[in-house]
């Protein structure tokens, strides 16, 4: 179920991305590899998973100077305990975002930037009372440094936030937080 939706929710926005990016006639872009350290924004949700790694990746190509489009996905996967019954339950989630990035100083060896997009959310829930999938569209704002090491490498550090409610039983909760990261940068 989630996955045929997914899917074709994912191939239309790379399909997308590849065709603003292909329009625009870009001539600076990055690929990113990156990981994070999850912190849930929603007590319930952080209760019974808690929070972990995440492990993605990000496209991003310059319209402007200092001025980038960006895509992303990334996946966190984790198990916790139900909160009544402690029976063992299973949470899948992968965010697919895209916005607008200002990096602050191009060209530098170290360049601050800020972001801000928009963020939907794959979510698929599994315990002994049944599989529950859902989508959700949310916002991201994340600010960080690229370390630019080469012409064609670099680090990147961030902080982001994200907020995506949803509700795919009786009750509304969040799927955003903060996150803490760092990636790999191959920059073309």
């Amino acid at each position: 179920m989630i996955g045929d939706k997914g899917d074709g929710i994912m191939k239309r926005m790379l399909l997308r991305g590849l065709i603003l990016f292909l329009a625009t006639g870009a001539a600076f872009g990055s690929i990113m590899f990156k990981v994070t350290s999850f912190s849930p924004a929603d007590a319930d949700f952080k209760s019974i998973y808690g929070g972990g790694i995440t492990y993605g990746g990000e496209l991003s190509f310059a319209f402007a100077k200092g001025f980038e489009f960006w895509i992303g996905a990334s996946t966190f996967a984790k198990k916790g305990k139900t909160t009544y019954t402690q029976e063992e339950t299973s949470l899948s989630l992968i965010p697919i975002s895209g916005g607008l990035k200002w990096q602050i100083m191009p060209g530098k060896i170290v360049s601050p930037y800020i972001a801000l997009g928009a963020e939907y959310v794959l979510y698929k829930e599994s315990n002994v009372i049944g599989d529950v999938s859902s989508g959700g569209v949310g916002f991201i704002g994340k600010g960080g440094l690229l370390f630019q090491v080469a012409n064609f490498f670099g680090i990147d550090a961030h902080v982001a936030y994200s907020s995506c409610s949803m509700k795919p039983a009786d009750f509304t909760f969040n799927v955003g937080g903060l996150e803490l990261g760092a990636g790999i940068v191959f920059i073309f």
